[in-house]
């Protein structure tokens, strides 16, 4: 590990990017729903454009109504059965385990489709619409096992994905596998031996113009068998099957017969930093197939670090097509193993082909990310749990990547991948509670973000302008891509998304200087009122800068002397003492970022001459009270 410094400096060197927030905004008034209880959502579901989402619970589904005022819930009691609880309790489990805990909402034949844990019983449910059952002609509610789509315990994962009104699944744990678990289509599974105690994370649909060539992949996580002490435990990985699959003939007739896998890498080929856990998944398609199809991973390390990757979909597919084979040395059945071959008018795969697949699923090549360096490093004690991405167009029409990621203490950070670097636009507080985002779900037709942790569910805004509207720097300065700043108006305003609009907003999304940009702007920042300060000449005193961009330079200022200060989360503190003996005079915090300067704030200091003080205001440092100043407001 003697390389791990140098790597760190060169990770510093490749990403040009910020890895802090710029701002960090607390979300007071976030459109929000507070379950009551700990819930343990694992599940939700969304329709694009719509108002409500469903959300899986323990025992229920919650059909959330959002408005601009409030948030409305209706619940649908979804209890175990009572035999299958029963058998639960009786086999000594946990009371937790034997209840129903939703863990699949999906769309499917114009009804959706619930599924639980059901007591370690799995079954599923039908809705004809958010809250009634589809039942028999006797009323009896119609369901179905769910065996091969939902976990039996809510300690483990399920993940799912509808294409074309068939379901694809993916269960965790010591039985883990990849099935076409329900739909009009051939049921299908993984062999046992390919994907050994995997953990998914998700899945996604690559879709080709050629539509007998669509694959579908999952995500996931597999445990490290090899890993010595000081190795990773865990190895992230793709699985990959056609969407024609029908199973191998004559062998091989249940099981997938173009399943292919691949190790997936955050890091550099040689460097020894890498994040090998992945989190959470999402594919970023291009609306009517303009632009590349990016894969972006969420890792952690087993240090406790957090990494965001990127990876061309396109690359990744190519690898599967053209690797070689884990473990093989020898020649390469003809067809090529995992293609995707129309069944309809092909002739079967010849059995040495589909005995090639079951022995070798895995592919030679590592996935490493595009540039073989991650995005970015996240550089605080916080770590990704969530990810989704939106494509949005900015004020030149230009599509842009916006990342939202969700953390292991309930932040959401709002990042925009530009020409040349990441820029984490802010970091959102929507939460009451501090607990991991377990989900969320992005809808750009109505241009809102729901997430949720395991104690709420909120909405948010993805053109969140009124955070930078008083001022044309404060605009174009956030690098918001939803937001621009309209000079007519004198406000920052969301762009429009409508592909033949042509904008006039001011924004400047890339590394280049702002200076010049807002200079016809005719605004200026309200300035504070001087603070007048008066203070015993024997004593300290702190005088507070409020930061109001993480990413801006901030310096005090007396006489054209400039002061140290004091970092932290919320302020450039000045602070007196033997290093910075006490002085009096007009003291300015200012900050520079981009090329624009701004003045926050100014205190005129006072050496007072032995006046009973007005205001106390007891000072602390280091654990020692040092005095009690005057501060008079005048």
């Amino acid at each position: 590990m003697r390389g791990l410094p140098f790597y760190l400096l060169s990770i510093l060197c490749l990403a040009s990017s910020q890895k802090v927030p710029r701002l960090k905004l607390n979300l007071q008034d976030a459109q929000r729903f507070n379950f009551g209880e700990r819930e343990r959502p694992a599940a939700m579901f969304h329709e694009p454009g719509s108002n409500q989402v469903l959300v899986g619970g323990r025992g229920k589904l919650l059909l959330l109504t959002f408005t601009d005022s409030e948030v409305t819930p209706k619940e649908v009691p979804l209890k175990a059965d009572e035999k299958a609880e029963k058998d639960c309790k009786s086999k000594a489990r946990a009371l937790w385990d034997c209840d129903n805990f939703i863990q699949v909402i999906e769309k499917l034949d114009n009804k959706m489709m619930v599924c639980g844990t059901n007591a370690a019983s799995p079954k599923c449910w039908f809705l004809v619409n958010a809250t009634t059952f589809q039942t028999d002609k006797q009323g009896r509610n119609i369901t179905a096992s769910g065996e091969n789509i939902s976990a039996a315990s809510p300690s483990q994962n399920a993940v799912v994905i509808t294409v074309e009104d068939t379901l694809y699944s993916a269960l965790s744990g010591e039985k883990s596998s990849i099935q076409r678990s329900y739909g009009k289509k051939k049921g299908l599974k993984t062999e046992n031996s390919w994907l050994p105690r995997a953990e998914f994370v998700g899945a996604a649909l690559l879709a080709e113009k050629d539509q007998s060539k669509d694959e579908i992949f999952f995500f996931y996580n597999e445990v490290n068998q090899s890993a010595g002490l000081d190795e990773e435990p865990y190895k992230a990985g793709l699985g990959r099957v056609c969407k024609v699959d029908q199973g191998g003939r004559p062998v091989m007739t249940d099981s997938w017969s173009t399943f292919l896998k691949a190790r997936l890498v955050c890091g550099h080929p040689t460097e020894p930093m890498r994040f090998h856990r992945l989190q959470d998944a999402f594919v970023s398609k291009k609306e009517g197939g303009k632009g590349e199809t990016v894969l972006y991973g969420v890792f952690s390390s087993a240090w406790g670090s957090s990494a965001v990757c990127s990876y061309s979909m396109n690359r990744i597919s190519t690898v599967f097509k053209t690797s070689k084979f884990k473990g093989v040395t020898g020649p390469i059945p003809v067809p090529r193993p995992g293609m995707c071959v129309q069944p309809d008018g092909h002739p079967p795969l010849p059995k040495s082909t589909l005995t090639f697949i079951k022995d070798h699923p895995e592919i030679d090549s590592v996935i490493y990310p595009d540039e073989e360096h991650p995005l970015y490093i996240l550089q605080n004690n916080d770590t990704y749990t969530q990810v989704v991405v939106d494509s949005v167009q900015d004020a030149a029409g230009i599509s842009r990547d916006v990342l939202f990621l969700g953390t292991a203490k309930g932040k959401i950070h709002k990042v925009l991948r530009s020409k040349d670097q990441t820029v984490i636009v802010a970091e959102l507080s929507p939460f009451k509670k501090e607990a991991p985002v377990s989900s969320m779900i992005l809808d750009d037709d109505s241009g809102h973000l729901y997430a949720s942790t395991e104690f709420e569910v909120v909405r948010l805004q993805l053109a969140d302008c009124d955070q930078y509207k008083e001022n044309c720097w404060k605009c174009i300065l956030a690098r918001d891509p939803y937001c621009g700043w309209d000079g007519e108006q004198k406000t920052c305003s969301a762009v429009s998304q409508d592909t033949n609009s042509t904008g006039s907003l001011l924004q400047n999304l890339d590394s280049s200087s702002t200076a010049s940009m807002c200079e016809n702007a005719e605004e200026k920042l309200a300035q504070e009122a001087l603070k007048k300060v008066s203070v015993d000449p024997t004593g300290y005193i702190y005088l507070p800068c409020p930061l109001r961009s993480h990413h801006a330079i901030y310096t005090w200022v007396k006489d054209d002397k400039t002061y140290p200060c004091s970092m932290d989360e919320q302020s450039c503190t000045l602070r007196f003492g033997e290093s910075t003996p006490m002085d009096q005079g007009v003291f300015k915090c200012t900050s520079r970022e981009e090329g624009y300067q701004e003045e926050i704030t100014a205190f005129k200091v006072t050496l007072n001459s032995g006046r009973i003080p007005e205001v106390s205001v007891a000072v602390m440092a280091m654990g020692i009270l040092f005095l009690t100043i005057t501060i008079l407001l005048l």
